[in-house]
């Protein structure tokens, strides 16, 4: 079983990753095969909605950037798990940007069938009465991806804190048992 791992945060050991790295031991924990693709590292040119794709009727996309590349990677998993920071309300630029290229595929033949799972981090150093909504905006926009594709969207592991993640061990813990949960569901093997 083979799950890919998309971080969508600039910040290479910020608390986007290390929670999505903590999953993914857990994930193959349990067995399963996890590569990471750092979205920081790849040239993915914002989607301009130039349509030469027919809306993902063409094979791929106009540009000719990492997006092919993670594409393949996208076709060749069981299963991916998307982490990115909310800034303001919504999923981090690169993570968006991701998503909008979706536009350019043919989205059904690369994500049907798959299981997604959504890792979602953000500062809160503000007292709230009510939960700010950004990680459930993200939520609400992954599960309509999955739903437009055909895809299962399995969960969404959500942290709000203040400073270093790994202060905190309690989402240490629970982000390592959904990465071993999510193997265990993606293979069949759930105890």
């Amino acid at each position: 079983m083979k799950i890919l791992a998309l971080q969508g945060s600039p910040r290479m050991r910020g608390n986007t990753a290390i929670l999505l790295n903590q999953f993914v031991n857990g994930a193959r924990a349990a067995g399963a095969e996890v590569d990471v693709v750092n979205l920081q590292e790849k040239n993915i040119h914002p989607c301009d909605m130039c349509d030469m794709c027919e809306c993902g009727e063409k094979a791929v996309c106009v540009y000719n950037d990492s997006m092919r590349d993670v594409m393949k990677q996208v076709h060749g998993a069981d299963a991916l798990v998307l982490a990115t920071p909310v800034w303001w309300t919504g999923a981090s630029s690169l993570t968006k940007i991701f998503l909008d290229r979706l536009y350019g595929y043919k989205t059904k033949e690369y994500l049907g069938g798959k299981g997604i799972f959504l890792i979602t981090t953000y500062y809160d150093n503000h007292q709230h009465d009510q939960p700010l909504p950004g990680a459930d905006i993200v939520g609400c926009v992954i599960q309509s991806v999955s739903d437009f594709t055909g895809a299962e969207f399995l969960g969404h592991l959500r942290s709000a804190v203040i400073g270093d993640v790994l202060q905190d061990t309690k989402i240490l813990g629970r982000a390592y048992k959904e990465g071993q949960r999510f193997a265990e569901v993606m293979s069949g093997t759930v105890k």
